[in-house]
C-alpha cells in the first residue's frame, strides 16, 4: 500500500512556464512528506531512509491537459522514484516511474483516467541521502519519434568474477516506449584474454531469471545463454512479446560476467532501418502512434504521433 503524504493540505504554488504546454511546480515549498525534510534555499531534500517521501500536495486538481510530470535533479548514487496519486473517488491506480542511479531526471506518465483528479506527487529514494532539485513541471508528452534510437544507459562498468553487475530498472526501457520488434543493443569491451557475460532479469520476487529474448539471439551465446567475447562489440536482443512482458512487469535488467566491461544499453527502433533509406515523404505511407508509442491503424479523435517517411510530428485527429 502506498503511504499517503503527512502534511498540511496546502496546494503547491504553480506558475505557467514560458512554454504553454508546461506547468511548473514551485520549488519554494515541498512541505509534504514523511521521514524527510526540505531546504528551499538549496532546493535539497534530505531523506532519512529508503522509500521515505517528499513532494507536492494538491488535494484534487484537474491536470487533464497534461500528459506527464517531470522532475529534474543533480546526479545521485541511488534510484529516484516519482509517484503520482489520484483521489480515491476517481478510482485510478497510482502512476510510478523510476530513474536509475546517475540519471538527472525522472518522467512519469499521468493516468488518462486519473489526471483530472490529481491528489499528490512525491519522490522516493532507494537509499537514505540528499537530492537537490533543479526543476519540476507538468507537460504535454514530448513527440515520440518511432525512428530514433535511444541510449538508455552509457558508462563503463567492469564485470568481475560474476560477483558484481550493472542493473538497469525495466522502467528505464518502458519510459522510452519500447515496442515489439525493437532491439536492445548491449555494447561491451573485453579483457585481452577474453571474457564472458550474460543478460538476465530480476523479477518482482527478486529471483534472477534468464531473459527469454536473449536466448533467441543467434550465433552469439554459449551454454546457458553466456556470451564469450574477445574483442569490443555489440549484441542486439530483439524484443518479442515475452521480452516486452518482462520489461513491463519485472524490476530490472542485469548484465553479469567476468573480464567484460559494459559500455552502453541502447534501444534500436524497428523502423530505424527504414528511416535511414530516406523515403520521399510525399509517397511514403502515413503511420499513426498513440502517446504510448503503440501503432494505431484507425485513429479515433485524440492526440497522436503522425509519421510519413522522415517527417514525424504530433497531430490532433478530429
Amino acid at each position: 500500500m502506498v503511504k499517503q503524504l503527512l502534511t498540511f493540505a496546502t496546494v503547491a504554488m504553480l506558475s505557467v512556464g514560458a512554454n504553454a504546454d508546461t506547468l511548473e511546480l514551485s520549488l519554494s515549498d515541498l512541505g509534504s512528506g514523511w521521514g524527510s525534510s526540505y531546504d528551499p534555499a538549496t532546493k535539497t531534500i534530505t531523506f532519512d531512509g529508503a522509500w521515505n517521501g517528499r513532494g507536492w500536495w494538491f488535494g484534487d486538481m484537474d491536470y487533464s491537459k497534461y500528459d506527464e510530470v517531470v522532475v529534474n535533479f543533480e546526479k545521485v548514487d541511488f534510484n529516484v522514484q516519482v509517484v503520482v496519486e489520484y483521489t480515491k473517488e476517481n478510482g485510478a491506480a497510482s502512476s510510478t516511474a523510476v530513474a536509475s542511479a546517475g540519471k538527472e531526471s525522472v518522467k512519469c506518465e499521468l493516468s488518462a483516467e486519473g489526471k483530472s483528479n490529481v491528489m499528490q506527487v512525491y519522490l522516493q529514494p532507494s537509499a537514505a541521502g540528499t537530492l537537490t532539485l533543479t526543476s519540476a513541471y507538468f507537460q504535454n508528452a514530448e513527440v515520440f519519434d518511432p525512428t530514433k534510437s535511444v541510449t538508455v544507459w552509457e558508462g563503463s562498468t567492469a564485470l568481475v568474477e560474476w560477483g558484481n553487475n550493472i542493473q538497469i530498472p525495466c522502467s528505464d526501457f518502458t519510459a522510452e516506449k519500447i515496442a515489439v520488434g525493437d532491439k536492445i543493443a548491449v555494447s561491451y569491451e573485453a579483457a585481452e584474454a577474453g571474457g564472458s557475460f550474460k543478460v538476465i532479469y530480476v523479477a518482482q520476487d527478486w529471483q534472477w531469471t534468464e531473459w527469454p529474448a536473449f536466448l533467441a539471439v543467434p550465433d552469439v551465446q554459449k551454454e546457458y545463454g553466456t556470451l564469450w567475447v574477445t574483442a569490443p562489440g555489440t549484441i542486439e536482443i530483439e524484443i518479442d512479446e515475452a521480452a516486452l512482458e518482462v520489461l513491463k512487469n519485472e524490476r530490472s535488467i542485469l548484465a553479469q560476467g567476468d573480464g567484460v566491461t559494459i559500455t552502453k544499453f541502447e534501444i534500436i527502433r524497428a523502423t530505424t532501418a527504414v528511416n535511414e533509406i530516406g523515403v520521399d515523404n510525399a509517397d511514403a505511407p502515413v503511420e499513426y502512434f498513440n502517446l504510448q508509442g503503440v501503432r494505431v491503424n484507425n485513429p479515433a479523435n485524440g492526440l497522436y504521433i503522425r509519421r510519413q517517411g522522415n517527417d514525424v510530428k504530433k497531430v490532433l485527429v478530429k
